[in-house]
């Protein structure tokens, strides 16, 4: 991108030509002026997009220089300069429309930074004006830049893209390992079933565009037509596809399609604006996602900790009242384990938990929660089970425990046995706390009765 112009307009000749040299040296083109006339005369002959004027000046003060220039051109930003610490000065600067404000004397670096800052946003500005309905737009990208699902933040990004572009119908496509854009994620304006032909056909016929995706692209002819042959999107005569990118990586794509006229150039840039709000609210979305992760997941096992044990049961619960299904949880304590700590140490007992949460994801269904609750207790949630189908599952796990020699590459062969409580919802609970209870205390009741046993909650 070409460095702007600077005006730099003061009578004091040594404050224009150190703002000059300094400006010089950070790549920006420079003019000078002494006073205020020949400021807006320079002004006028065109080049110049910031002005910096010092705020007394003979022929015209800094304030009146700042007021014809915003009334002639309002593209051109006007930094202020002071010899005098009036804040009322600056305010009314600002007031005026002044980018900013310098109070002399100041360093080069504050000067850079000034000015600098007013560059970038004039920048960023320029960039947002060529874009239709430019407050409309960031309005727009709010519906899904406070969202925390990463795929809720993709299905309000295609909404909000359609929308800008005045589309008609759309995809958003998601890559595998290979990056095949294999996945359908959500579509919009489609019969049913025909969205996920479209991405068939879009994808067999412009594999270029797909695979090579870095920027808005415009597809259309006749591969474009071919693939919406009979579909409710027949009439598009083009294509934007615009890639969505997981923290720099090009993930996907969002497909913009739009009955019968073409995508112009501010279709584009709205598109490409609206993109890059959504693969920054993505990568925000994905950061608390794995944040959240990490805060449920155990170092140790990779299972879920005792902090997630509260939010599925709240998730069974619900799903249990709504649909009138029963689901178990188990609750499961190592016989004897500070033995294996005591008699082979810390880390040898860290290792054999490790091969516990194996032995327990092996045992359950890819539906079940399995959870390292502390220590060396367990839970599994069990949802749709009943209590005979819970008292069968943890009879399975107790079993595999027993039988499975711990250590066995290392040269070792530590055996271990397990209590396991089951309580099921709603037969021994109807909320959380109890449940958690049950199982807790139908477990201790196994232990005090002989240990290596699997008890259930409510009469025996």
């Amino acid at each position: 991108m070409d460095m702007p112009e600077i005006l730099v307009v003061d009578d004091d000749a040594f404050f224009r030509t150190f703002c000059a040299d300094v400006l010089r040296g950070l790549g920006y083109v420079v003019r000078t002026a002494s006073t205020g006339k020949e400021a807006l005369q320079k002004v006028a002959e065109g080049g110049a997009s910031l002005v910096l004027a010092d705020i007394y000046m003979p022929e015209g003060s800094g304030l009146e220089l700042l007021e014809t220039v915003k009334a002639q051109n309002p593209s051109v930003d006007v930094v202020i300069m002071t010899g005098y610490a009036s804040v009322d000065t600056a305010i009314r600067a600002l007031k005026q429309g002044a980018a900013d404000y310098l109070r002399k004397p100041f360093a080069a670096e504050q000067l850079a930074a000034v000015v600098e800052g007013t560059v970038a946003r004039r920048r960023l500005y320029q960039e947002n004006v060529q874009l239709k309905g430019q407050l409309r737009l960031y309005e727009v990208s709010r519906t899904f830049s406070s969202v925390d699902n990463p795929a809720r933040v993709l299905e309000l990004g295609l909404d909000a893209l359609l929308h800008a572009v005045g589309g008609t119908a759309g995809l958003c496509l998601f890559t595998d390992a290979a990056l095949r854009f294999m996945t359908l994620l959500h579509d919009r304006g489609f019969a049913e079933g025909e969205a996920q032909g479209v991405r068939e056909a879009l994808v067999r016929r412009a594999q270029k565009t797909f695979h090579g995706l870095s920027r808005v692209e415009c597809l259309g002819g006749a591969r474009l037509a071919k693939a919406l042959e009979g579909t409710a999107a027949a009439s598009a005569r083009e294509a934007l596809v615009l890639p969505v990118r997981d923290r720099g990586a090009v993930a996907g794509a969002f497909v913009l399609l739009r009955d019968g006229a073409r995508f112009t150039a501010e279709d584009i840039a709205n598109a490409a604006f609206l993109g890059r709000q959504v693969d920054l609210s993505y990568d925000s979305a994905r950061s608390l996602q794995d944040a959240r992760d990490l805060a449920y997941v155990d170092a140790l096992t990779d299972l879920y900790n005792g902090r997630y044990l509260d939010l599925v049961l709240d998730k069974r619960i619900a799903e249990a009242d709504s649909l009138s299904t029963p689901f178990s949880m188990l609750f499961l304590d190592l016989d004897f384990f500070k033995e294996i700590n005591d008699a082979h140490g810390h880390l040898t007992g860290g290792k054999v938990l490790i091969e516990v949460s194996r032995i327990l994801q092996a045992k359950v269904r890819d539906e079940d929660t399995v959870i390292r609750y502390g220590g060396d207790e367990f839970t599994l949630v069990l949802p749709n089970t009943d209590a005979p189908g819970a008292r069968d599952a943890a009879e399975r796990v107790r079993q595999a425990i027993k039988e499975h020699v711990f250590l066995a590459r290392e040269g070792k062969s530590i055996r271990l046995t397990a209590s396991i409580g089951v309580a099921t919802y709603p037969d021994d609970a109807r909320s959380r706390e109890e449940l958690i209870n049950q199982a807790d205390r139908a477990m201790y009741r196994g232990k005090e009765a002989s240990r290596d046993v699997v008890y259930a909650a409510g009469p025996q």
